[in-house]
């Protein structure tokens, strides 16, 4: 076999480049894990599943009238996505 005077020199930068690959894909595979990408301190927009409820049992305890519940619920049934 033809080894062009290296000899076994060839295996570091092979493995080193494997090595690097390897952790590239490890790093970007958890940074784009999240389903929401939002830098710390940023107010985000996300319902929770459970707003709906939230917003009975604050309706239930008296903390808001029959009119403001009816907005919230119509507005929480109008954003909401749809579940896949």
């Amino acid at each position: 076999m033809m080894d062009f005077g290296l000899g076994w020199v060839w295996i570091f930068p092979a493995v080193g480049t494997a090595l690097m690959a390897l952790f590239g894909w490890a790093v970007l595979t958890r940074v784009f894990r999240t389903e929401h990408h939002t830098s710390p301190g940023t107010p985000t927009l996300v319902e929770t599943p459970d707003s709906l409820a939230v917003a009975r049992e604050r309706y239930a305890q008296g903390l808001i009238s029959k009119e403001e519940f009816d907005q919230l619920a119509q507005d929480l049934i109008r954003t909401e996505k749809p579940h896949l």
